[in-house]
């Protein structure tokens, strides 16, 4: 049975939701801001658009990093979503397989305003279930703060475009 957990990060004022949800749908951002010990990545499938990839049309991408186990190569399937992205991990570990589900979503929640959701579902062993729940409640809010930070940044340079239009 798979263990879920939620990860949810406010937008700042400033920080324009279309902004976080370019960042999510640009799998090279998207692969570089998750995969911070990346070595190496190629596309195995999808549309070989650059940038933009249109909504629920799946790209995998083999994605080699480094673990403290050492390094390890696993497949990234995303697929772009109208609020958000779908990801999927699929990999191999030492104690067996892993599938790692999440669904960011980019939404209005009347307390805290525009938010970056973050549910993500494991599926592996149960000792290797904990361990990945752990590093990913640990780890993924620094990456929610990155793709707000890059939002913000692109938010800023579209409104001195704006301004010196």
């Amino acid at each position: 049975m798979p263990v879920e957990t939620t990860i949810t990060t406010p937008l700042p004022a400033g920080c324009q939701p279309v902004g976080v949800l370019a960042y999510l749908h640009d799998h090279q951002a998207y692969i570089r801001i998750t995969c911070p010990q990346i070595i190496s990545h190629r596309r195995l499938s999808g549309p070989t658009i650059s940038v933009v990839v249109p909504n629920d049309e799946p790209c995998a991408f083999e994605v080699t990093d480094r673990r403290p186990t050492g390094q390890t190569t696993y497949k990234l399937t995303l697929t772009n979503k109208p609020d958000g992205i779908d990801s999927l991990v699929e990999g191999k570990a030492p104690t067996g397989t892993m599938a790692i589900k999440t669904r960011w979503r980019v939404r209005s929640d009347a307390e805290a305003g525009n938010v970056l959701d973050e549910e993500v579902e494991i599926d592996s062993n149960m000792i290797t279930k904990k361990i990945i729940k752990s590093n990913i409640e640990k780890g993924h809010p620094v990456y929610h703060q990155t793709f707000v930070a890059e939002a913000v940044k692109w938010s800023n340079s579209v409104a001195g475009l704006d301004e010196r239009a």
